[in-house]
């Protein structure tokens, strides 16, 4: 920003759009943002008719101010008005070329009506061929017409044309022109084939329109609820993008949670929440998915109630202040509570050090998904993310190893045992001839013997080394902090993982059996098998 061009006075302005005090720019007075120059006075009247008068007595003088905030919703506005006159001069040219015509679809019942009279023609009048006329006291009205199928159905195509009826005509050899469709049916009957695909591709339109007008009904009902809650509720709306904090509104990332509301105070009081909502809440594919909010302290804006959590709010929203909130719509909301040492979950108030491992337990255990994997029982919010899963770990036959037959239980477990076993998608070091199998194990390489500073993550408390910085965190967490949040339902016992709870349970549930093939001696763990045979020593047995 310009510091020259911004309005310094000993005591502060006044903002003449929102009366707001501050320091601010003149309305008068031409400014250049994104390459183009200002002047907020003539887009305050080209965009909204409105002149902002001048009082020499005012509290700023003969200036006349407006604010940051005022001048990002006049932009909008402007801006706004513009996309609408483009769209409106672009729609007027497309009807003017013809776009919007319906198709035109061709029966096949003309065909036959035109295939006659050829065939009459072909015939002749004058060698003994029965060609009918009509007598000379007909007299047909439009209504006797309408009566004859043909002629109905040849009524809706513009481009089908039928022979004449000859209305008087006198008794005689009929004229050329009034029989010569022939090549006018040729043509017909070229275009007679693409009639079933055009009537095929009638409903399916309509089911697309259908679900489309059904998908932006359900996003008008979740940005209605979206702006109730935030409008009436003391909440934090917030984003989460590559381990970072970010703006609902502006999406200005933040280190903190502190961060974040603090910036929402200072540079969001005054917005279009409509505006906001429908770039948020659009037609995207990820615009269903729940508004994270942070409810810590929540309360009521109207009456400076506190509230317990966020369903306490809603429902002290619909029952005391009488608020349009449908309650039809589920998981349009996600509620957490943040702090710069811990987050924690609301419902079941489990902490986590990180906020990455607060939203995986609670998208696992709190969101209700509108897709849920039959064999399984797990739930995903999209049907392709259903389809894939379904597709990695519930295949009928199982995954076969192309190279060796192996039937593995999942596809990830095939391309283990290909990569360990085949030696297949093994990684090279660009230094040394080594071979790494898996990323882990080349960046490990690469942080040990080569010194490769990207590929080194140390411990802040024992300062060991690691090839990444996820498994550096989660060493900080399983061995520093101690964490364990995955509970045993048995005998209460607590783990890190869920891979730690699964070796547990064989104690409780039993298992699979492996056996030593020298003594007979069978354990529920293959690494207490392994731990067992190094006591085999020289086909003695240690006992």
């Amino acid at each position: 920003m310009d510091f020259d061009e911004i309005v310094v006075k000993e005591s502060p302005g006044l903002c003449r759009c929102c009366l707001s005090e501050g320091c601010y720019k003149d309305l008068g007075s031409e400014y250049s943002w994104m390459s183009e120059t200002e002047i907020y006075a003539d887009m305050l009247l080209e965009c909204f008719d409105i002149s902002i008068s001048q009082h020499p007595t005012g509290p700023n003088g003969s200036n006349r101010l407006i604010c940051e905030v005022c001048i990002t919703r006049l932009r909008d506005a402007c801006n706004f008005k513009k996309q609408v006159l483009e769209s409106e001069k672009k729609f007027v040219d497309m009807v003017g070329r013809g776009e919007f015509r319906p198709k035109v679809l061709l029966y096949q019942t003309q065909m036959k009506t035109e295939h006659v009279m050829d065939l009459e023609e072909e015939t002749g009048g004058d060698d003994g061929g029965e060609v009918e006329y009509l007598e000379e006291d007909a007299d047909f009205v439009e209504e006797e017409l309408l009566k004859n199928e043909d002629y109905a159905e040849a009524s809706v195509s513009e481009d089908i044309t039928v022979s004449t009826l000859a209305v008087k005509g006198k008794r005689g050899r009929p004229k050329k022109s009034a029989a010569k469709p022939e090549k006018k049916a040729k043509v017909a009957k070229t275009e007679e084939k693409p009639k079933k695909a055009v009537a095929k591709d009638v409903q399916p339109k309509e089911n697309k329109q259908q679900k489309t007008a059904l998908r932006r009904y359900k996003l008008s009902l979740i940005r209605r609820n979206v702006h109730i809650v935030l409008e009436y509720g003391n909440v934090t709306p917030f984003m989460w993008a590559r381990s970072t904090y970010l703006c609902f509104y502006c999406k200005q990332p933040a280190t903190n949670p502190d961060e974040l509301k603090h910036h929402i105070e200072a540079m969001h009081q005054f917005l279009d929440l409509d505006q906001i909502l429908n770039m948020r809440i659009s037609t995207t594919w990820d615009s269903e998915l729940p508004v994270k909010l942070d409810v810590t302290d929540i309360s009521c804006k109207l009456c400076i109630q506190p509230i317990s959590d966020l369903q306490g709010l809603i429902d002290h929203l619909i029952q005391v202040h009488d608020a349009d909130y449908n309650t039809s719509i589920k998981d349009c909301l996600f509620s957490f509570e943040l702090g710069n040492e811990k987050v924690t979950c609301p419902i079941c108030n489990i902490q986590f050090n990180y906020f990455e491992y607060l939203l995986r337990h609670a998208n696992k255990n709190h969101l209700n998904h509108d897709f849920m994997c039959s064999v399984c029982g797990k739930s995903f919010h999209r049907k392709n993310a259903l389809l894939t899963h379904f597709n990695d770990y519930h295949k009928e036959g199982g995954y076969p190893c192309d190279i060796c037959g192996l039937i593995c239980t999942t596809a990830a477990r095939r391309y283990n045992h290909k990569k360990n076993y085949h030696l297949i998608d093994h990684l090279k070091c660009p230094y040394c001839p080594e071979i790494s199998k898996s990323k882990y194990y080349k960046n490990l390489h690469l942080a040990t013997v080569h010194g490769e500073e990207k590929c080194r993550s140390e411990c802040p408390h024992c300062q060991k080394l690691f090839p990444q910085k996820g498994i550096m965190l989660a060493h900080v967490r399983r061995v520093h902090y101690k964490e364990r949040n995955v509970e045993c339902e048995v005998c209460r016992y607590k783990f890190f993982n869920k891979a730690h709870l699964d070796a547990h349970m064989v104690k409780h549930t039993g298992g699979q059996m492996y056996t030593c093939d020298v003594c007979g001696k069978a354990y529920l763990r293959k690494s207490t098998l392994k731990a067992h045979l190094k006591r085999h020593v020289g086909g003695r047995i240690k006992v």
